[in-house]
């Protein structure tokens, strides 16, 4: 990503997963506030694949989280922040703010000497664990 482009942070608030679109000018353009429904999670995560940009989020997010894996089976890239980079920008900024939370996450891909720290999340390829269920005859 150029530091042209927006990418979205997302946040895990206590009741919501709280999405920030960042533009350009590092401020967020848009912010999404969704329930920790399965409804509202595919709901979330059809918006964001229509709208066809990067994601950044935290390493205990992608751990707990359904959708970052969802996301990147249905193509966007996603990016994880470590948690200890992340705990310590929000400390040093003093952010406790969900939306903030998520506008950082957001910018982290702009920023050349923290983008090195991002990770792309990858899925492991598994082979398929179903047994055929047709035997064959003798």
């Amino acid at each position: 990503m150029t530091a042209r482009e927006e990418s979205w942070g997302v946040w895990r608030a206590q009741r919501r997963l709280v999405v920030a679109l960042v533009g350009r000018e590092g401020r967020p353009r848009r912010v999404i506030r969704s329930a920790l429904t399965d409804d509202a999670r595919f709901g979330l995560l059809e918006y964001l694949v229509a709208a066809g940009r990067e994601l950044v989020v935290t390493d205990a997010l992608s751990r707990v989280e359904l959708l970052p894996g969802q996301a990147v089976r249905r193509g966007l890239v996603v990016w994880m922040a470590g948690d200890a980079l992340i705990g310590a920008l929000l400390g040093a900024a003093a952010i406790r703010d969900p939306v903030r939370a998520a506008a950082l996450l957001g910018r982290l891909p702009a920023i050349p000497l923290l983008r090195g720290s991002l990770r792309r999340l990858a899925l492991p390829e598994t082979p398929s664990q179903q047994l055929s269920l047709l035997v064959p005859s003798r």
